[in-house]
């Protein structure tokens, strides 16, 4: 009977295993757009190791290399939304993807933007007119990959970036400012995103990274955190922290990020 119960478990264990492989091994490609938060050598890293579409690359056996190399990671650190902006714009991002290859029933498409757009626009008599303009350019990003075949596109929101350390050093005006502007791109961006629901053949995978943010600020014990007001010192060990620079997360930060889209991915 020993030998039964104990032949079941590991039945069973790898079963699960088997189950989790398999539903990580769903895709055998990444696309990434994006901006600094996703750069892993386009313009540079800007943390101090992986970005969280590393993090999320590693679950699925894949591995991600910038663009500029061949790779699959067109994210530029500084990019913006805007297509005004210049060719490092999540538009040009996503262009230059779409003229060179044909998106793949295998292929996980990542877009996550809008964070220097909204920085830009803070305390600017447009601002809400400049981020709507901002998630004006990401619809039409998911629109064309849709339309080319995409079958999985990930998009995850805006945090309340007056979070950073970057915006806090302006004071509670910044703070409160930022955060409204933040509120009203996730909103907005659910608007726009909401005309594909349904659509036939495409999976639209949303992440939640304000509600993240917040839960993290109510209890960073609860997420791995000691402190998530100031900014690692880059020569020195990082655990703990939530902010590698004024911006930037830290590795650890990231690698939370990578663990909620693997959840959102696998609930799909």
């Amino acid at each position: 009977m020993h030998r039964l119960v104990c032949s079941l478990i590991v039945a069973a264990a790898f079963t699960l295993m088997s189950s989790s492989v398999h539903s990580l091994a769903a895709f055998d490609r990444i696309v990434v757009f994006g901006d600094s938060l996703s750069d892993n050598g386009n313009a540079g890293r800007a943390s101090n190791g992986p970005v969280w579409v590393e993090h999320l690359a590693e679950r699925f056996g894949l591995t991600l290399k910038p663009s500029r190399t061949g790779g699959s990671n067109y994210a530029v650190g500084g990019a913006r939304l805007d297509p005004r902006s210049g060719n490092t714009s999540l538009r040009a991002q996503a262009s230059a993807y779409l003229q060179a290859s044909k998106a793949r029933g295998s292929t996980l498409h990542i877009v996550y933007g809008g964070g220097n757009d909204l920085l830009a626009t803070v305390g600017q008599p447009q601002a809400h007119r400049i981020v709507d303009a901002a998630v004006a350019s990401l619809r039409s990003i998911v629109a064309d990959l849709a339309g080319e075949g995409a079958t999985d596109i990930l998009v995850p929101n805006l945090p309340a970036v007056g979070i950073t350390p970057a915006v806090r050093a302006h004071g509670r005006q910044a703070v409160e400012a930022a955060n409204t502007l933040a509120a009203h791109f996730n909103s907005a961006l659910d608007r726009a995103l909401s005309e594909f629901a349904g659509r036939a053949g495409l999976r639209l995978h949303r992440l939640d990274v304000w509600q993240m943010a917040e839960q993290v600020v109510s209890d960073p014990a609860a997420a791995g955190f000691t402190d998530i007001a100031a900014p690692c010192v880059q020569n020195r060990r990082c655990e703990g922290h939530l902010f590698w620079d004024g911006i930037h997360p830290t590795t650890q930060a990231h690698r939370r990020l990578a663990e909620a889209a693997i959840r959102v991915l696998e609930a799909q």
